[in-house]
């Protein structure tokens, strides 16, 4: 057992040289997330509280960092997107799996109602490009003004797919209104 000390930047960086990070999908890759993926591993804050058990944390910050790559920004927004929905949701986040990956993770996070109704998640995060795809529809955000929209990508999808909004957490806006999408969402699973 060897045991490696250092900030989360210069884990992934020397896991990099070793040969053993995560394999990080094409930037441009917008694959839709799979439904049915069973999560590996989930992580939430324990009886109501803003902190994760220890050792949630770390795998969830090893995920976040050896997936988002050498982006500062991206990885930052991440973070604190994931952290403040546990910190202010009942969510759970998990881990999907992968056979393409050497570690057996796929490359996002599923963010899931807590509740009794736990069905599908409610948004898939990547953190190699920032990319949210949340469990809307142009119907759910009718409220939105054609400003606050901006950041919104619609997807090309089936009628039947439930997630038709892709929200990018590529600056202070669009995270804020990544987290309004996401309560939005909790919100309609929660009342279905």
């Amino acid at each position: 057992m060897r045991i490696v000390e250092g900030s989360p930047q210069e884990l992934v960086e020397y896991e990099r040289l070793n040969g053993i990070a995560a394999q990080t999908p094409d930037e441009d890759g917008a694959a839709a997330p799979e439904e049915d993926a069973e999560p590996v591993r989930e992580t939430a804050a324990r009886e109501g509280t803003a902190s994760l058990a220890p050792e949630d944390h770390v795998a969830l910050m090893k995920f976040i960092y050896g997936r988002a790559g050498k982006n500062d920004q991206r990885t930052v927004l991440t973070e604190r997107f994931v952290m403040q929905l546990l910190d202010e949701e009942d969510v759970v986040v998990a881990f999907g799996n992968s056979s393409k990956t050497h570690d057996g993770l796929a490359d996002y996070l599923m963010i899931r109602d807590d509740g009794p109704q736990r069905y599908g998640a409610v948004a898939y995060l990547r953190p190699s490009n920032g990319g949210m795809t949340v469990r809307l529809g142009p119907d759910d955000i009718s409220d939105l003004s054609e400003e606050d929209r901006a950041p919104i990508q619609y997807r090309n999808v089936a009628p039947s797919d439930p997630y038709k909004i892709n929200c990018p957490l590529a600056n202070q806006d669009a995270y804020d209104l990544a987290l309004r999408l996401v309560r939005t969402a909790l919100k309609i699973v929660r009342s279905e």
